[in-house]
């Protein structure tokens, strides 16, 4: 199952950043503008949510590899799709079931690799992140290059091929069975115990996503070129890489206060580069290092909060960081045109510090 779940997240993390990476093609073939693309991304983000959120009582209640392959098989065609209806309405569609399909999958698998081994829960779901962060950092470069020499279809395509893959592979795990199969009726879900957990996931993924988005600007702002805000993101996805990688080899349980510690000196490290006209690089490679173990051990730790209800927990919490993922880029971009990219990003320093403050009175 490992190896199929890291596969999977894989290529999540790949379509996570192929709006992005196809944004050029896509304008090109199509003829949209900035906000027309910036709705192809949010069309993603919009189906994400609402497939983390679907995917939970599905994961709770149904048998998981029908669930997990239907939902590839669905992204798969999503992508594949868009071959078929080169448009903006079917970038649009592409989008939103490419994002359905894979958040029904990640919120499965969020619960399902605990399961499997609780003993090691942390440091298995810390590298099943991991894989999803490579893929973004791999998927960027080659997806980009293959629209930009063979079209944005082409892309789409590929991607489409490797979620049919993924559904292939799923038809031969075994997963572990869900737990609310065995309960007449679905055990209570205590929204109140997930809202410090919903937080997080809030202010992380909305951090995560309008970091991105201000990469290449704050370059730009302090009058270095693009390509510095590039490398500058991709030393922020290798921070987020390198730290998973290393907790999962530490093996240590994850606790509370490691995401009080984290937020606190993501927020330090952020401000601290900010004020002090730090290279951009070292900035948000240090960022990423601070906070690569966030989100999986906020995942990790709200399932633990309702280990019956473990996916729809795990969904629910995903689901409030696909919102953050939606506004906290506008709202930091709104800032961004007022005041410039540097009270921005301190104003996302500041968001972080909702770890610590909403975690304060966390059981771990």
């Amino acid at each position: 199952m490992d190896a199929v779940a890291a596969l999977a997240f894989v290529v999540f993390g790949a379509a996570l950043v192929l709006p992005g990476a196809a944004q050029p093609a896509l304008a090109a073939g199509l003829g949209l503008d900035l906000a027309a693309s910036g709705l192809v991304a949010s069309a993603l983000s919009l189906g994400l949510g609402a497939g983390v959120v679907a995917g939970g009582p599905l994961a709770d209640r149904l048998p998981r590899r029908p669930v997990f392959a239907g939902a590839a098989a669905l992204a798969a065609l999503a992508a594949l799709s868009l071959a078929a209806f080169p448009s903006f309405a079917g970038a649009l569609a592409a989008s939103v079931g490419v994002g359905v399909g894979a958040g029904v999958y990640e919120t499965l698998l969020n619960a399902a690799v605990p399961e499997r081994r609780p003993q090691a829960a942390a440091a298995r779901l810390s590298l099943l992140h991991a894989s999803a962060t490579l893929g973004a950092g791999l998927g960027a470069p080659l997806l980009g290059a293959l629209a930009g020499a063979a079209g944005f279809t082409v892309a789409y395509g590929a991607l489409g091929a490797a979620f049919a893959a993924v559904a292939l592979l799923g038809l031969g795990v075994r997963f572990p069975p869900p737990p609310g199969a065995r309960l007449p009726v679905p055990a209570p879900l205590a929204l109140g115990a997930l809202a410090p957990w919903m937080l997080a996931a809030f202010a992380y993924v909305g951090l995560e996503t309008a970091l991105s988005v201000f990469a290449a600007p704050h370059a730009l702002a302090g009058g270095l070129d693009a390509a510095r805000g590039m490398r500058a993101l991709s030393a922020f996805w290798l921070g987020l890489l390198a730290a998973r990688v290393a907790f999962a080899a530490l093996r240590r349980p994850a606790s509370a206060r490691q995401l009080r510690a984290a937020g606190a000196a993501g927020a330090a490290i952020l401000a601290a580069g900010v004020l002090g006209g730090a290279a951009p690089e070292l900035v948000f490679g240090a960022t990423g290092l601070a906070l690569g173990i966030v989100f999986p051990v906020v995942v990790l730790l709200a399932g633990d909060a309702a280990p019956l209800r473990r996916a729809s927990a795990v969904g629910v919490v995903v689901g409030a960081g696909a919102l953050g993922g939606f506004v906290v880029p506008w709202l930091a971009g709104a800032l961004g045109d007022l005041a410039g990219t540097g009270p921005a990003l301190l104003a996302l320093a500041g968001l972080l510090l909702l770890l610590p403050a909403v975690l304060r009175s966390a059981p771990r």
